[in-house]
């Protein structure tokens, strides 16, 4: 009887003990990408979440008429995903180094932040800002973002 125990607990700790070693995270599931914009003056924030399963939509005015949040979710395609993914390079996005403040004197920023694998880089620049490196993922989240604010 004792035999059996030891190997039945010999067994229960091999098996946590494998289950802890295969626990590597796949690259996308804990990759995200947010954009959006910022502004002063009661305009609020508005942002879209894009994951590999889908997109979050959110857009917070915090006071005046038009007070309140809107919330909206859609799966996304893997042709989208792939998209928008080969549209820039990581690497050289987080090398990237823009952090304005026009939301401090009641303007606009518009910002990039990604997530990978809980390293979080952050661009926070003018709308007015033209930059190269992400020309292409600023242009594919805008319209994502337009077609969510649109979406019933």
């Amino acid at each position: 009887m004792k035999i059996l125990l030891k190997t039945v607990a010999a067994i229960f700790a091999f098996s946590i003990l494998i289950s802890c070693d295969n626990n590597e995270t796949d690259l996308n599931e804990d990759f995200k990408i947010e954009y959006g914009s910022v502004c002063g003056w009661c305009s609020g924030d508005e942002f879209i979440t894009v994951t590999t399963a889908k997109i979050d939509y959110s857009r917070i005015i915090p006071c005046g008429d038009k007070k309140g949040t809107k919330q909206k979710s859609r799966k996304i395609s893997t042709s989208e995903w792939n998209e928008i993914n080969s549209s820039f390079d990581h690497s050289k996005f987080k090398k990237l180094d823009y952090n304005t403040c026009n939301v401090c004197a009641d303007g606009c920023d518009e910002i990039i932040r990604i997530t990978e694998n809980k390293n979080i880089h952050e661009i926070r620049y003018s709308v007015s800002d033209e930059i190269e490196e992400v020309k292409k993922l600023r242009q594919i989240l805008s319209v994502l973002l337009e077609n969510m604010r649109e979406k019933g």
